[in-house]
């Protein structure tokens, strides 16, 4: 909790002329504020005033909404299941979600749009609504968001040394905030932020098996124990990609600051001049543009625009607007166990994480203002072939 100064006030006498008929006297007294040390623009209830080294900045403070909520998050399913042939069964499901009261964060002492463009040469902090502060940023818990899937789930059970299943998951995520700690780039106006959830993920498959190798099924001999027994398992994903909004960290909007609201650069938002075309192609290879996604209209203009100086672009739908690449993902693992006795033996394992060494991409440039907007210039370095190989002792 702030508080207030504990600096003692200043007082002091001076004489005041005052005249009554023909009689005059000299009374009255003046309450003095204490200063800090320094010159006359350097005072402590001055905060916009250039500062110096002993006079503290205005504070940025963290608060929270005294209307505050907890979230509330509603899911619901409905789903139907058949069996079928070859010891499977099929499942169909829709699955649902709607969340409430999620958090967010305001700068409660942001100035009005455009007031360094109407006050130019004016240090930002004169012109916030809470004289001496800087940013205040409040946690609100006035955002959203729902969620719809269908998923589809072929799974044949453990048989004749084979199990395996498919899923496949159709998806959309949406909300207006996906992040505890995302800064709204308007405080007044927030109409623009509804779109896809950061992490929406429309396509997912997953393909897991088993099997267990038919060599030397009888454990009981020798050659069965040595060379019998090996199981082979694995799964594969597939998946699209996570969506990006464009914009900047300049202030063009004028209020002295940029949120911090998603991926991508989206301090402030950038103008949607048309759809940006997906084009999945990789920089520098020859005969192609290069561009993951396009950044010119097929007229020529540019789809991207840098808002009207002082203002705010809330155009619907500009949030998250870019789906980056997707991503896949091979994994396969081998196992045998060595009996010693009916108590003990060895378990070997051999794994291999993305065996096929697949490489992915990495997102595409997201800042309008570079050269190389709109192109993926490289592959992501998070999922390398990794083989590990293991022996283990049971007892």
């Amino acid at each position: 909790m702030l508080q207030p100064s504990r600096a003692p006030l200043r007082w002091s006498l001076f004489p005041c002329a005052q005249k009554h008929g023909t009689f005059r006297w000299l009374s009255g007294f003046s309450i003095a504020q204490p200063r800090a040390p320094g010159n006359l623009t350097s005072l402590v209830d001055n905060p916009g005033a250039a500062l110096n080294a002993t006079v503290a900045a205005p504070l940025t403070i963290t608060t929270l909404d005294k209307h505050l909520k907890s979230p509330v998050r509603w899911n619901w399913n409905v789903t139907v299941q058949q069996e079928l042939p070859f010891s499977s069964t099929l499942s169909i499901a829709y699955v649902g979600g709607r969340g409430l009261h999620n958090w967010r964060t305001f700068d409660i002492n942001q100035p009005t749009v455009a007031a360094l463009q109407a006050n130019p040469h004016i240090n930002v902090n004169y012109l916030r609504p809470y004289r001496g502060f800087a940013a205040i940023q409040q946690e609100k818990s006035d955002g959203k968001s729902n969620y719809n899937s269908l998923q589809v789930a072929w799974n044949r059970r453990f048989l004749k040394g084979l199990m395996a299943g498919f899923s496949y998951t159709f998806a959309k995520s949406m909300d207006d905030s996906s992040n505890y700690r995302d800064i709204v780039p308007d405080t007044y106006n927030t109409s623009n932020l509804w779109g896809p959830s950061e992490y929406d993920t429309r396509h997912v498959v997953v393909i897991n098996y088993l099997y267990a190798l038919p060599f030397f099924p009888n454990q009981n001999a020798l050659t069965g124990k040595l060379l019998g027994g090996w199981q082979l398992s694995g799964n594969t994903q597939f998946q699209t990609g996570t969506p990006c909004g464009i914009g900047t960290n300049n202030d063009s909007a004028g209020v002295g600051e940029v949120g911090s609201f998603g991926c991508g650069s989206e301090g402030q938002f950038y103008v949607k001049n048309g759809t940006p075309r997906i084009l999945k192609q990789f920089a520098g290879y020859p005969g192609h543009t290069g561009q993951y996604f396009a950044t010119t209209n097929p007229d020529g203009s540019s789809v991207f625009t840098v808002p009207t100086a002082g203002t705010f672009n809330l155009q619907k739908g500009v949030r998250d607007s870019i789906y980056q690449p997707g991503f896949q993902n091979w994994n396969l693992s081998m196992k045998k166990k060595f009996p010693i006795n009916e108590r003990a033996g060895f378990e070997f394992n051999a794994d291999a994480y993305n065996f096929i060494n697949h490489p992915n991409w990495s997102g595409p440039n997201l800042s309008p203002t570079s050269g190389q907007f709109g192109q993926v210039t490289g592959k992501s370095t998070s999922n390398p072939r990794n083989i590990q190989v293991g022996l283990r002792l049971l007892f």
